[in-house]
């Protein structure tokens, strides 16, 4: 008898476990974490949920619109040219269904806690013992990566992968079917790249610290094959050099930048079987009145990182991604009142409303009312081979008319970064109006095979070979009338230049006019604003817009001219009662700038105190 004791002894000594792990633990204290445990991962739940949906809600709407999945199968084939590519497309995949934040913040939610649990389930096995600390600091950690809106979903999902697996293998597989993980290793590879790498490591510490009969085998059958696998397959399969084999799918990119605490979660969960294995006793035996400290922990952590996620929160962010919602579907007025609302400094969302104005007519009423770029950046995007720049240049081009530019912009960014959706409909948009319906039907097809925008390719379906449908839609008609019938060189480093030719061309387009007049305001140029006037009449206007106005004001004052007359238009007296009271004020406060910022802050919005304080 005492023979068959001493392997089950040596196999506890391995795992850790001293004689004390070995004592039974009672109904109650068992009870007792099981209750604390179960609350622990309810408000970690609960509480990653309203994180994500009330606060970063806008992380699941930016992924969604980075992508575009397709359902073909073409579309899976095309993700297995290299190992990893699975991977990727099964993140993909439930990006898609992003199209619904709440989704998003559920799915995630989920997976997160999944993860943190197949964790405590994993030491449980290993030291017989309750898991507070691990699980919910890998937990945690992961939370704070996602809370990027960079970090891709199949990282996330690459992790839980090889957790999920490492459980089931130390769960139920016993004696030979123990041998299937490690024989057919290389094809998880293929699957997931080099997140597989976790489950290698998990797997050959887990032989080590095990008495199996055949571990040393095992560990050898496990990296070797493996080994062979990435050098063969690299020159004969993929074409791959041996360093993306073995980094693919991760990028840092992907991960937000955050590569450093990416990596440490990585080696962490890696090395799970190394760390349960580890005992510090002076914190397992840390209590306060006969109740263990470590049961805490979890709460302690929820804490700790709520308060670093909330410090973290970026509200310009989850602004801007706000307002490219409302821009991508149309409904500028939104954008515009969303600004006014919560007002940014950022460029690009700058840009966004620029163009609302532009398109409800109101860029030369209201330019000053939000924050401008003095080098015009806010109006126009120099063409950069940057993704957000690229991605989102085209629609000045789109909104002022020139199609055959917007188009060029949606189609080098499909080329560098795949299809996305508004990529793909600012594609299908463009070729319907340049009547290339060929074309059209190919991206409609890409479209059909999508799961959320099946509806929308329909309905561009039905402008296939009928311009009539085409004119009486209110966005395409519009657009289609403004497209330039005069053939010239786009200037895409120099947007502003393009307003000129356009104008040349057709000065009736009323977007670019205002383009043109705003450029000048910002410009702070009083003379040319004042000589361009006739174009307001050629474009249509019925009244002159107010911060034109305020610049003819202030240019015909202050040279003690006349206003400049013609027929239809009038300055109205309002107007020059405003400036003389701006000017009566300014003038008492010159001698100190700074008091006569403040002194004139209900000016903010007009041209006048553009001119002189920015």
């Amino acid at each position: 008898m005492k023979s068959e004791k001493r392997p089950k002894r040596k196999q506890n000594l391995r795992n850790g476990q001293n004689n004390d792990n070995l004592k039974p633990m009672t109904t109650n204290n068992l009870k007792t974490n099981r209750i604390i445990q179960l609350a622990a991962y309810i408000a970690f739940f609960c509480l990653t949920i309203f994180y994500f949906w009330f606060f970063a809600g806008y992380i699941f709407y930016y992924q969604e619109k980075s992508m575009l999945f397709q359902t073909s199968v073409e579309y899976l084939f095309k993700h297995l040219n290299q190992p990893g590519g699975f991977l990727v497309w099964l993140g993909e995949l439930q990006t898609a269904f992003y199209y619904y934040p709440l989704v998003g913040a559920l799915v995630v939610s989920a997976e997160i806690c999944l993860m943190a649990l197949l964790i405590a389930r994993i030491g449980e096995r290993i030291t017989t013992k309750t898991q507070f600390f691990i699980p919910f600091l890998a937990g945690a950690i992961l939370v704070y990566l996602q809370t990027n809106y960079q970090f891709q979903t199949y990282n996330l999902l690459g992790i839980l992968l090889q957790v999920f697996v490492f459980y089931l293998i130390v769960s139920f597989l016993k004696r030979k079917s123990s041998w299937i993980p490690i024989l057919f290793f290389p094809g998880w590879y293929f699957l997931t790249g080099s997140f597989s790498f976790i489950l290698m490591m998990m797997l050959l510490l887990h032989l080590f610290f095990s008495d199996e009969k055949y571990r040393w085998p095992k560990m050898a059958i496990l990296i070797l094959p493996t080994i062979l696998f990435i050098l063969i397959s690299g020159e004969l399969l993929f074409f791959e050099s041996i360093g993306e084999l073995l980094l693919y799918p991760y990028a840092n990119q992907s991960t937000g930048n955050q590569q450093y605490l990416f990596f440490a979660l990585f080696f962490a969960i890696a090395f799970l079987p190394a760390l349960f294995n580890i005992r510090i006793t002076l914190i397992q035996n840390l209590t306060i009145r006969k109740i263990s400290v470590l049961q805490f922990t979890p709460f302690l952590i929820i804490l700790v990182f709520g308060a670093i996620n909330i410090s973290k929160y970026e509200v310009k962010d989850k602004h801007y991604f706000e307002v490219e919602k409302l821009f991508y579907q149309q409904k500028f007025n939104e954008v515009i009142a969303y600004n006014e609302q919560h007002p940014s400094v950022n460029i690009l969302t700058g840009f966004l409303n620029n163009i609302a104005l532009a398109e409800t007519g109101k860029l030369t009423d209201k330019l000053f009312s939000f924050p401008q770029s003095p080098d015009a950046r806010t109006l126009f995007l120099p063409w950069e081979l940057v993704g957000e720049v690229l991605k989102r240049g085209g629609y000045f081009y789109y909104s002022i008319g020139q199609i055959n530019e917007a188009q060029r912009w949606a189609y080098e960014y499909m080329v560098m970064r795949g299809n996305t959706p508004e990529g793909i409909k600012m594609l299908i948009k463009t070729e319907l109006i340049n009547g290339n319906y060929r074309v059209v039907a190919k991206y409609i097809s890409i479209l059909k095979q999508t799961v959320f925008y099946r509806d929308e390719a329909r309905r561009f379906e039905s402008f296939l070979d009928n311009e009539t449908a085409i004119l009486n839609d209110s966005e395409l008609g519009q657009k289609q009338r403004l497209k330039t019938s005069q053939d010239f060189f786009v200037l895409a480093e120099n947007p502003q230049a393009n307003i000129d030719l356009i104008l040349a061309a057709d000065s009736t387009n009323r977007i670019a006019v205002q383009y043109k007049f705003a450029l000048l305001l910002l410009q702070k140029d009083f003379e040319n604003v004042t000589r361009l006037l006739p174009l307001l009449k050629t474009a249509g206007f019925e009244k002159i817009p107010k911060n034109i106005e305020e610049a003819v004001v202030a240019y015909s004052l202050l040279n003690l001219g006349k206003y400049p007359e013609f027929e239809g238009f009038t300055v109205q007296p309002e107007t020059v009662i405003s400036f003389n009271k701006y000017y009566q004020i300014f003038q008492q406060n010159r001698n100190n700038k700074q008091q006569a910022e403040k002194a004139l802050q209900e000016y903010r919005d007009t041209y006048w105190y553009h001119v002189f304080f920015r």
